[in-house]
C-alpha cells in the first residue's frame, strides 16, 4: 500500500507534545499559481490562479490516503495534475 498523509497538528511549543485538535480542519490540493504580470513576473498562464481540493474540511486535522501499489498513487497524481491543467488552460 501507498499512502499519502498530510493534515495538521496542533504543537504545544514548551512541551513538543503535539496532535488532532478540534480545532483544527486539515486540507491538501494542488495549485497553479502564474506569475504575476503587475510584478514585472513572466511566463506560462500568467496571472492565472487556479487550485484542485484533493481534501477539505478535515475534523481534527489528519488524514490518510490509501493505495494499493504506487502504480494506483502515481494515477492517482497524473488525474489530479490534468485535470490542473485543464482549468488553467480554459
Amino acid at each position: 500500500m501507498a499512502i499519502l498523509s498530510g493534515g495538521s497538528m496542533l504543537v504545544n511549543r514548551r512541551t513538543g507534545d503535539g496532535g488532532p485538535d478540534d480545532r483544527l480542519e486539515g486540507y491538501l490540493h494542488v495549485t497553479w499559481h502564474g506569475a504575476q504580470t503587475n510584478d514585472g513576473g513572466r511566463g506560462e498562464y500568467p496571472d492565472i490562479y487556479e487550485y484542485i481540493d484533493i481534501v477539505s474540511d478535515v475534523k481534527r486535522g489528519q488524514f490518510d490516503i490509501c493505495f494499493c501499489s504506487t502504480k494506483c498513487l502515481r494515477n492517482f497524481f497524473n488525474h489530479v495534475v490534468d485535470k490542473l491543467e485543464q482549468k488553467v488552460a480554459t
